[in-house]
């Protein structure tokens, strides 16, 4: 008589070699599958050295550099005629030099800014890729245009207001509007460095004044530290008799306080 225990025992063996040869069909099918996603990798087409490093070297539109947008604060008031204040604080007008205050063409230069805005009115600041953000007297340098698109420093230079200056040619850092600027320049520079309104060419000096008081021909630090014919540029100091007149010069005459800080030293 055949017992439970012996006829479970007979099933089982009976399963197992069905189970072993369902696994080995399995896995038959799996590696074939492999083979075969193998081979057709194999046979897809390569790029070429020369596609792959053009993929590489191309660039993306984000590594373009951009220069950034205007950014657009309120005019408060003119300073002279390449500076103004705003709201964003004090800006010196890239790439142009007018007439220093007191000097001739400095009130047409200042008016001609004043014609185009009043206080209050908008106006766009851009700073260029490649410019610095400031100037040695911690004003901002940048692009000035007023809201209807008018760039003030090519009016100025158009006008006859200005020079261009303080790019590239002069050993600053070049800006995209440099070319422009410098052939729409009417006005000129005079030989200590000073610039020379249209409206006041017809009374420039030709030739700088001669004699021992050199530095009267100067009327600024500024101009004086511009000069190409090695007058000396200072300091000067106001206890040595040596100096003593060319202090007084800068610091009390030309109404430019060449000793702003009055520690007796001008021109520093």
């Amino acid at each position: 008589m055949t017992t439970r225990s012996e006829t479970a025992t007979s099933s089982s063996r009976a399963v197992i070699p069905r189970l072993r040869s369902k696994a080995t069909t399995l896995l038959a099918a799996g590696l074939a599958a492999a083979a075969i996603t193998g081979a057709m990798s194999a046979c897809a087409p390569r790029p070429s050295v020369a596609e792959a490093v053009h993929s590489e070297a191309t660039p993306t539109a984000a590594t373009v550099p951009v220069d950034p947008a205007p950014e657009v604060f309120t005019f408060v008031s003119v300073v002279d005629g390449d500076t103004i204040e705003t709201s964003a604080g004090t800006v010196r007008i890239i790439g142009i030099d007018a007439p220093e205050r007191g000097e001739c063409g400095d009130s047409a230069a200042s008016k001609a800014i004043a014609e185009l805005l009043a206080p209050g009115n908008n106006v766009e600041l851009k700073l260029p890729a490649g410019q610095n953000d400031r100037d040695r007297y911690d004003r901002l340098i940048r692009y000035v245009s007023t809201k209807n698109g008018v760039d003030l420093g090519l009016m100025q230079l158009q006008a006859g207001n200005a020079v261009a200056r303080y790019d590239s040619l002069d050993g600053y850092p070049g800006h995209p509007r440099e070319a422009t600027y410098h052939a729409a320049q009417l006005a000129s520079l005079s030989p200590n460095g000073a610039v020379i309104a249209v409206g006041c060419q017809a009374n420039a000096p030709n030739t700088p004044p001669a004699g021992d008081r050199w530095w009267e021909q100067y009327s600024s630090c500024t101009k004086l530290k511009r000069n190409a014919v090695d007058h000396p540029t200072g300091p000067f100091n106001r206890d040595d008799p040596g100096q003593a007149q060319a202090y007084d010069w800068f610091a009390n005459r030309t109404g430019n306080a060449g000793d702003g800080d009055g520690d007796g030293l001008a021109c520093e």
